[in-house]
């Protein structure tokens, strides 16, 4: 009895300080496209292939917005159009880049921003219209700034609440895309015929430093168990 009291209190008390749920984002019509031959460079990826035409030109832009309390929030993938500055193996799954790539999501007052880079890909388990998986791509978004302008903005707590913030100082991040065409030809994503793949999902998990409520609540509960311990532990002896 005295272990199930024990482990049950500290279950609650870890459950506090665990990540926040998923932030899905969603409505972007970009794409990402997977080179495989000719101008990018083989085993390369461009996130927004529309933005980015001309190679070694410019900025490519993959975002998209939704709907957010009484506003609008939008978010983007900032990455510079440079041959090779994400690149991925087809074999093993590990995927490098970008250098100088950025993430930034706002509502029009509240924002944050910061780098981004990915770390592999995965087939998705979730076959298209011709039979084909997608794509998921994984990686890291740290923060770098946060703007929260507080006093007079009517949707700062929808824009706290979804985001986990200001608590949140990264986000672990699964980008989803498929539905791969080749030209006007449905194709597989990873091959060398250039596929380029629709947006499907993204979800970001933040993490980060708990707010000082939490914290505060955490050390509440690491003195009641402390203090659960010792009347235990003299409750026993006295039956001794």
């Amino acid at each position: 009895m005295k272990i199930f009291t024990y482990l049950t209190f500290m279950t609650v008390l870890a459950s506090g300080v665990m990540n926040a749920g998923t932030v899905a984002l969603t409505g972007s019509s970009d794409l990402v496209a997977f080179n495989g031959s000719g101008d990018p460079p083989d085993g390369t990826i461009t996130m927004g292939s529309a933005s980015c035409i001309t190679p070694n030109t410019g900025t490519c832009t993959y975002g998209g917005s939704q709907s957010l309390g009484s506003g609008t929030l939008t978010w983007e993938f900032l990455t510079p159009n440079i041959d090779g500055n994400i690149t991925y193996s087809p074999f093993s799954g590990s995927v490098d880049g970008p250098t100088g790539g950025t993430f930034s999501v706002s509502d029009g007052v509240d924002s944050f921003s910061g780098t981004y880079s990915f770390s592999q890909w995965t087939y998705d388990g979730t076959p298209d219209g011709s039979g084909d998986d997608g794509i998921d791509l994984t990686g890291l978004i740290t923060v770098t700034d946060l703007t929260l302008v507080g006093a007079g903005d009517p949707n700062e707590a929808a824009f706290e609440s979804f985001l986990s913030l200001p608590g949140a100082t990264s986000y672990a991040f699964t980008l989803d895309v498929g539905d791969c065409t080749a030209g006007r030809r449905s194709e597989q994503c990873i091959v060398p015929t250039d596929p380029s793949a629709s947006f499907l999902s993204l979800n970001l998990t933040p993490q980060g430093t708990p707010e000082p409520g939490t914290w505060g609540l955490s050390l509440a509960g690491v003195l009641a168990v402390a203090g659960l311990r010792r009347r235990l532990s003299r409750a026993g002896k006295h039956c001794l």
